[in-house]
């Protein structure tokens, strides 16, 4: 198996047990408790909402590809492949700032021999126009909770840096130089080096506006999911403004913390403001909504990439070649 699939298959087996071992177990009984009036109606919508954003996000990728022209070099790409290779990769969301999703890059070299660094920027700027998405989301609120201002500045300085070193092919080769210095990390910087046009291509302003704006209509739909969660608790009272705010910064809280999935960070985050700020929500209720909203996103998408990446290693060929690609 390649050290990718490999890693990335840990760490989502490690990322569910601690789910269940520090956030279900604990708090179980009154969640239960919680749920037994609950309207399920709310959480199937948010079901088609987040279906609506993997959908916009399929739309990002395949953008993506025609700007670094992928299909030139692989003109039997159908739409159709293309979807499964893109579904499959949510199932390595749950990787620290999913960049286990680059394995969408070793499935399409394995299926198309689309070379790995044409296409693993490609899961860097989704990175980055995410957290873009996010922040502007985040604004909704962030004037009444002035709490959060140093969680948006922190993003996008982050955001910046990586724009500004990953897009400029001179900063990139100068960057992979000094790394190369490292003991031991020479052959890696060597495998890197074709990844600097790519990144450049993908990192322009242009492209990255187009992204953004996709994401910030995914990112709401997940919001808007949120919303009809909380709904679905009798005697909460919600805005949708007031959702966009708490499910985009807990998202960021989790994003920043580095963690598998934002696991643990985004939950707290998100249960704790709910407490705080949602009319009617108790703890117990803070929590269902919280562990809804991320069954209804996180572990949706992990079903469903699941589903997807069983799905292309049907082929015995194709198999063999995803899993001692490296």
């Amino acid at each position: 198996m390649s050290t990718l699939l490999r890693r990335t298959l840990y760490t989502l087996v490690a990322g569910v047990l601690l789910y269940v071992a520090a956030i279900l177990y604990p708090d179980i009984g009154p969640v239960r408790e919680t749920l037994r009036g609950y309207r399920w109606q709310a959480f199937g919508m948010a079901l088609l909402l987040s279906s609506g954003n993997y959908l916009l996000r399929f739309a990002k990728w395949e953008i993506a590809l025609s700007w670094l022209k992928v299909r030139e070099q692989a003109p039997g790409l159908t739409r159709k492949r293309s979807l499964v290779i893109y579904l499959a990769g949510l199932s390595m969301s749950i990787t620290p700032g999913k960049v286990g999703e680059v394995l969408r890059s070793t499935l399409l070299k394995a299926s198309d021999g689309v070379p790995f660094t044409k296409t693993a920027p490609i899961v860097v700027a989704d990175r980055l126009t995410d957290l873009v998405a996010l922040v502007v989301l985040s604004l909704a609120g962030v004037a009444q909770y002035p709490d959060y201002v140093p969680l948006m500045l922190a993003t996008m300085v982050l955001v910046i840096l990586g724009v500004v070193v990953l897009g400029s092919p001179r900063l990139l080769r100068g960057t992979l130089r000094l790394i190369a210095r490292v003991p031991g990390l020479r052959g890696l910087t060597e495998r890197a080096a074709p990844l600097v046009d790519s990144s450049a291509a993908i990192l322009d302003i242009r492209p990255l506006a187009a992204l953004t704006a996709l994401s910030i209509v995914g990112w709401g739909l997940e919001c808007v999911g949120f919303w009809l969660i909380l709904q679905g608790f009798a005697g909460v009272e919600a805005t949708l403004p007031l959702c966009a705010f708490l499910w985009s910064a807990g998202t960021l809280v989790g994003a920043l913390s580095f963690l598998p999935g934002g696991l643990g960070a985004t939950e707290g985050s998100l249960m704790y403001a709910t407490m705080r700020l949602v009319a009617g929500a108790t703890q117990p209720i803070a929590m269902a909504a919280a562990l809804l909203g991320r069954l209804a996103t996180l572990w949706y998408g992990e079903l469903v990439g699941g589903i997807a990446l069983a799905i292309f290693l049907r082929d015995p060929a194709v198999r063999q070649r995803a899993m001692h690609n490296d």
